[in-house]
């Protein structure tokens, strides 16, 4: 009788595995490499139109309507690893012109995408990590760790000037899902990108509501429906005069979670997967 050896088959079984999961997370990554650049007002199209962005109050209207005045684009990110420390120098606010255009992430403009890298995330977190490993959790568990969170975004540039011609409501299926920070429609006019009813909207979905009434399901169930982008943003207007006064350090595991774009948390995660995909400095300019 012929033994038949099976450990190579097993060994090369786990190899591939690992193999497996770790281009997983890359895609995961990839997925998370852009970040949005998006208005804070539904009159920002309108200001920008009557030549606000360049008037007398032009510094105003631009950090309110930073993609209606071209500040940045929506498709964003920090240009220079040096952005971090620029603005925690204050230069965001001494250096408006420069940083805001070169340094959008570090100065509170763009909002990365975010995922989490790990299956592992939602055990190590009831384990505590996220407060006693930051560094590490921050980055690879982004969303489970509190850091990033469902937020109503558009992901299209012509989403201001789309939501002003009434395409919202003209064309539901498509504007209210690419373009829910300007359309402001149901949940996403509150700025929380959550379900009115989780347990409906969940029925909802089964029944293919989504696909079938775009119009009250994107309103009512934009986190069932999946118009919420996970974005690493601060939680809190507050948020930058409390990193001023040295809170970051501080009083850390409050702020890392709630002031993550003020703490540099957003810089550090955008970096990070930039870094993750291979991306450099020459390739993102």
């Amino acid at each position: 009788m012929r033994l038949v050896r099976k450990w190579p088959a097993v060994a090369l079984s786990i190899a591939m595995l690992l193999r497996i999961t770790a281009l997983l997370s890359l895609l995961d990554a990839a997925a998370a490499i852009v970040g949005y650049c998006n208005d804070k007002d539904q009159s920002c199209a309108a200001w920008a139109k009557q030549g606000e962005c360049t008037g007398d109050n032009s510094d105003h209207v631009k950090s309110l309507c930073p993609h209606s005045c071209s500040v940045c684009t929506v498709i964003c990110f920090d240009t220079d690893v040096q952005c971090k420390a620029w603005a925690k120098d204050g230069e965001c606010e001494s250096a408006p012109d420069f940083m805001l255009s070169k340094c959008p992430t570090s100065c509170g403009l763009c909002t990365p995408k975010c995922v989490d890298l790990h299956k592992d995330c939602n055990h190590w977190m009831v384990e505590g990590q996220c407060e006693e490993n930051p560094g590490f959790m921050n980055t690879h568990c982004a969303v489970t760790c509190g850091v990033c969170e469902g937020q109503c975004v558009d992901i299209h540039n012509d989403c201001p000037g789309w939501a002003a011609d009434g395409e919202c409501l003209n064309n539901p299926g498509h504007t209210l899902k690419d373009c829910a920070n300007s359309c402001k429609v149901g949940k996403c006019a509150t700025d929380k990108c959550e379900d009115f009813n989780s347990t409906a909207c969940t029925v909802w979905a089964l029944e293919d509501q989504c696909i079938l009434n775009p119009g009250m399901m994107y309103a009512e169930c934009p986190q069932t429906c999946g118009v919420c982008s996970k974005v690493c943003a601060d939680k809190d207007e507050s948020c930058r005069a409390w990193a001023k006064e040295g809170y970051c350090e501080s009083n850390g595991e409050h702020m890392l979670k709630t002031c993550p774009s003020a703490c540099g948390v957003c810089h550090d995660l955008e970096r990070f997967y930039h870094t993750f995909n291979g991306v450099t400095d020459k390739e993102e300019l």
